[in-house]
């Protein structure tokens, strides 16, 4: 049996709540976004590049990175849809 490690599936942050004025990491990439007000100040995406390496030695990666960016189409999917949709 192959055991998964803690960090499985978790490469990218959530995306269904969007966070301001601090980062916000997955294992791998993550993200800032601060505000001013309305304004926003910087926006960005990150990447932990040691973090990746050792993405890349590990032997679960392919299907980790696959169940990572499925999560991830998944909370766009749902953040993105009306909510109106549903009453």
């Amino acid at each position: 049996m192959n055991s998964k490690r803690p960090c499985y599936g978790e490469m990218f942050p959530s995306i269904v709540e969007m966070v301001h004025n601090r980062p916000i990491n997955g294992k791998v990439f993550g993200y800032e976004m601060s505000y001013s007000g309305q304004v926003a100040q910087r926006q960005g995406a990150t990447v932990n590049h040691d973090a990746w390496q050792e993405c890349l030695r590990c032997s679960c990666m392919d299907d980790c990175y696959r169940v990572s960016i499925g999560r991830m189409l998944m909370e766009l999917a749902v953040k993105n849809e009306p909510v109106s949709q549903y009453r």
